[in-house]
């Protein structure tokens, strides 16, 4: 895989190095006469996730949902498999953990993924409620957030405004 680029060389730190190379696991910088090879320290694409396989992790997904479970799973698109997944809810200094399962995330829906450190001791100042609570607790959020929502949408129609709906921005 070859790509022209202009960046500084990570070697002699000149900013003319115009091509990349990579090749079995090196990256060479070629500029002016000389060459430099530096060993690239991870594998491309979702092959780098393989180290990360039965080890536990937090997710982000692309609708706000947070899930933690032991990655099991991967393929060349980046979709994955939990085991042993729980969705956690935050609302404000509490949070409540929803027990799903095994759990498979298309890998499109993914925004964050990172390792939870299972050594490193929890010092945490949220408070961990029941399930019935942390769920009431959110539906009473997505109320106050629904009438502030509709307050702004009232003031701006009285000054000659709108915006337009979520719900028919995918019509354009």
């Amino acid at each position: 895989r070859s790509v022209s680029v202009c960046v500084p060389c990570a070697s002699c730190r000149e900013d003319t190095a115009i091509f990349l190379n990579e090749f079995h696991g090196f990256i060479h910088f070629l500029h002016s006469d000389s060459v430099h090879t530096i060993k690239m320290n991870y594998m491309p694409g979702t092959a780098s996730l393989i180290d990360d396989i039965d080890k536990k992790h937090l997710v982000l997904l692309r609708d706000g949902r947070t899930l933690i479970g032991f990655l099991r799973s991967i393929d060349q698109f980046a979709n994955l498999v939990f085991h042993q997944t729980v969705e956690r809810i935050h609302v404000g200094k509490k949070f409540g953990d929803i027990p799903r399962g095994i759990f498979i995330v298309r890998g499109e829906n993914v925004v964050l993924l990172g390792e939870i450190d299972m050594d490193k001791p929890c010092d945490t100042v949220l408070q961990q409620v029941s399930i019935e609570e942390i769920l009431e607790e959110q539906r009473l959020q997505q109320q106050a957030k629904q009438e502030t929502e509709k307050a702004k949408v009232s003031a701006l129609k009285d000054r000659g405004l709108s915006i337009p709906k979520a719900d028919n921005l995918d019509e354009y």
